[in-house]
């Protein structure tokens, strides 16, 4: 049950290829790493079902807006059925409501200011942008630094 949990994340990252462009490759693994061993989908459940209940829904009208069953929405909530498409159905529903990155993390807290701000992912987004070119950078003028210290022996060796 485990692998295929681990396997519906794998896939559901890979569809929403979220952070393929934002995040250098070890930073997107790293991530990986952490949702996989903090995250269940009995947790997941409750966080939706948390989640849903803050926005004011029901979980009928949950169904309705995803075209399944009330059923459906009660037991993924309850942690059963997620090997069932719905179960990212429901995950990119909710993503239209709260930061991925929050939904995601280990540290998910229904009562979190920044949960249902949009903004805060976009700022997460910037942030790991900024950082990503200030990395660039850094190695840039390391690189330059070490050749110009490297010509300027040579020059002195000549001299």
């Amino acid at each position: 049950m485990k692998n295929k949990i681990i396997k519906i994340f794998s896939i559901l990252l890979a569809y929403i290829d979220l952070f393929s462009d934002i995040c250098p490759y070890l930073h997107y693994k790293e991530f990986m790493n952490e949702i996989l061993t903090s995250v269940d989908v009995r947790v997941m459940g409750t966080r939706f079902a948390q989640i849903r209940k803050k926005i004011g829904l029901s979980q009928l009208e949950v169904a309705h807006q995803l075209g399944t069953a009330q059923i459906k929405v009660s037991q993924i909530e309850r942690g059963n059925n997620v090997l069932s498409p719905l179960f990212l159905a429901m995950l990119l529903f909710y993503t239209q409501h709260v930061s991925s990155e929050v939904l995601l993390s280990k540290n998910f807290d229904i009562e979190d200011e920044n949960l249902f701000n949009k903004n805060y992912a976009m700022v997460s987004v910037a942030k790991a942008k900024l950082q990503i070119l200030r990395d660039d950078f850094e190695k840039q003028l390391k690189e330059q630094t070490e050749d110009m210290v490297r010509r300027l022996n040579e020059t002195a060796n000549l001299l």
